[in-house]
């Protein structure tokens, strides 16, 4: 910027479009995330044929290109951190591995069909990862305790206030069974 004026310039008294700005880097970072989604596609289609292919190996090594002809906006880094966060938003285990590999694995997926014999047989509620959600009968169980009338009509399972009893034993009835067990003596010093 210069502190001289030219004849040539204008007097404008209007407003900036600080919108317009933007809309250069919004059509330049929608780009760019179509070149991702793009990657992200092949990946899935990788997973999917190797799902076909050989069905004993659940995971599947993935290059990421460093660049793409013909797509100066492409960033391998960005492009590696979208990739991971997708795969794992998706269910699938993601590592990354030094300069621009992907190990994603579905290893340990359980699938819908297992959960619902899982389910069915046992009564818990398990997650795609084999963490339990719930408990089915336990459900069963807040529901019938959440009834008021339960304790009024002495409907379902009878309450019992008493507590259990506790059992001691006489400290002459203990057995150690730490390094000086009398036991372990006498078998050493028959040995001797």
């Amino acid at each position: 910027m210069s502190n001289i004026l030219y004849v040539n310039d204008e007097e404008n008294q209007g407003k900036v479009d600080i919108d317009g700005l933007f809309e250069k880097k919004q059509q330049r970072d929608l780009k760019q995330l179509s070149i991702f989604n793009k990657i992200l596609n092949r990946i899935h289609k990788r997973i999917t044929h190797n799902g076909r292919i050989k069905p004993k190996d659940r995971y599947v090594f993935f290059t990421v290109p460093e660049y793409l002809f013909g797509e100066p906006l492409y960033n391998q880094g960005d492009c590696i951190g979208y990739l991971v966060v997708k795969l794992q938003e998706n269910g699938f285990h993601v590592r990354y591995i030094h300069p621009n590999t992907l190990f994603i694995s579905w290893e340990k997926w359980i699938p819908s069909y297992i959960r619902n014999e899982i389910k069915k047989k046992t009564g818990k509620i398990i997650n795609e990862k084999g963490d339990i959600i719930g408990d089915r009968n336990q459900e069963i169980e807040e529901e019938d305790n959440d009834d008021p009338n339960n304790g009024i009509f002495n409907q379902g399972k009878g309450t019992n206030n008493e507590k259990p009893s506790k059992e001691y034993k006489s400290i002459d009835q203990y057995k150690p069974s730490g390094i000086y067990n009398k036991e372990l003596f006498d078998k050493l010093q028959k040995k001797l």
